[in-house]
């Protein structure tokens, strides 16, 4: 079950060479051949693109993982309330990911976040080729995967939106 919480926030970086091109096509060219480049009027505005963003919260989620399973072992917590507790735990690291990912959206012109699935840790953002690369720098960010690796959000009750 601990292991299942966690398993949004590992993914890797796989896709993310997808900001180029959807075919594998040369880096920076879009599908519609342009080279991605923004007219040379500097502005860096270029095509709009758009990611799969993966959160970086699992060392937040372990060390709940981690204080909830020695509660439990000391018998001052039961399984049902360490799974319950557990699903809040992420639900709140996640949601402040997040925020903060929200409020370094703010700041970038053009950049925003479209949709998250807070369950598995991801957010699916979009804006000017370089903002969203950009993106990776940014703290809650553990790297880019292709906006087609977004998993929609399952219904019952699941969060979504910024």
């Amino acid at each position: 079950m601990l292991a299942a919480a966690a398993t949004g926030s590992t993914l890797g970086l796989a896709g993310c060479g997808d900001l180029g091109g959807s075919d594998g096509d040369a880096a920076g060219q879009t599908d519609d051949g342009n080279d991605g480049t923004d007219g040379g009027d500097g502005s860096g505005s270029g095509e709009d693109a758009s990611a799969t963003v993966a959160l970086d919260v699992q060392d937040e989620i372990q060390t709940a993982q981690e204080d909830i399973r020695t509660r439990v072992q000391e018998g001052n917590l039961s399984q049902e309330d360490a799974r319950a507790e557990l699903l809040d735990a992420q639900r709140e690291i996640v949601s402040a990911a997040v925020d903060d990912l929200g409020s370094y959206a703010a700041d970038v012109d053009g950049f925003g976040i479209d949709e998250a699935n807070e369950r598995a840790g991801l957010v699916l953002v979009s804006g000017p080729a370089a903002a969203v690369l950009d993106a990776l720098e940014a703290d809650p960010v553990s790297g880019l995967l292709s906006a087609d690796d977004f998993p929609a959000p399952q219904d019952g009750g699941q969060p979504n939106g910024s």
